[in-house]
C-alpha cells in the first residue's frame, strides 16, 4: 500500500512538473507539447491500456486549462496512448531513429486530431499554413526525446 501512494505521489508531481516546464518553455505563439512525451512513455512501457488512460487525463488536464472545448485535447492524447504499444510489440526492431520518428509523427497526429476537432466544432484556432509550420516545429522540438525513451517494462 505504501509503494502504490509513492508511485502515484511520485507521477503526479512528474504531470505538475511537466505541465509548469511546457508553460515557462513555450515561447509566444510556439506552446510546446512536452505532457505528449509523458504519454509517449506510458503508452510504449506500459502498454496501450494505461497509455490511454494517462493519455485521456492528461488530455482533460490540458482541455480543463486552456479554457476551450473538452475533449479534443483527450482524444489526441489518448490516440497517442494507444499507439506506442504497438511499436514495441514485434512490428518493428526498436532503434534510437524509430523512437524519433515516432515522437515526430506522434505529435503531428496529436495536434493534427485537436485542430481538426477544435477547427469542426469551435472555431479554428489558427490559420492553416501557421497551424502546418508551429505543428513541424513542435514536432522536431519533441523528437530528440523519441531517442532517450525506450521500450521496456
Amino acid at each position: 500500500m505504501n509503494r502504490t501512494a509513492k508511485k502515484i505521489a511520485f507521477w503526479t508531481i512528474i504531470i505538475a512538473g511537466v505541465f509548469l516546464l511546457q508553460s515557462v518553455i513555450s515561447i509566444d505563439i510556439i506552446r510546446v507539447n512536452l505532457t505528449l512525451l509523458l504519454v509517449y512513455y506510458f503508452g510504449l512501457r506500459r502498454g496501450e491500456l494505461q497509455g490511454a488512460a494517462v493519455g485521456i487525463s492528461v488530455g482533460f488536464l490540458e482541455d480543463t486549462l486552456s479554457g476551450q472545448l473538452i475533449g479534443p485535447g483527450m482524444l489526441g492524447k489518448g490516440l497517442v496512448g494507444i499507439l506506442p504499444a504497438y511499436l514495441s510489440e514485434g512490428f518493428f526492431i526498436w532503434t534510437p531513429l524509430l523512437g524519433m520518428l515516432a515522437v515526430f509523427t506522434l505529435t503531428v497526429v496529436d495536434e493534427t486530431v485537436v485542430y481538426t476537432s477544435l477547427s469542426l466544432f469551435s472555431q479554428r484556432p489558427a490559420p492553416l499554413p501557421d497551424f502546418i509550420g508551429l505543428t513541424i516545429v513542435k514536432a522536431l522540438i519533441n523528437a530528440p526525446f523519441g531517442w532517450l525513451i525506450k521500450p521496456g517494462k
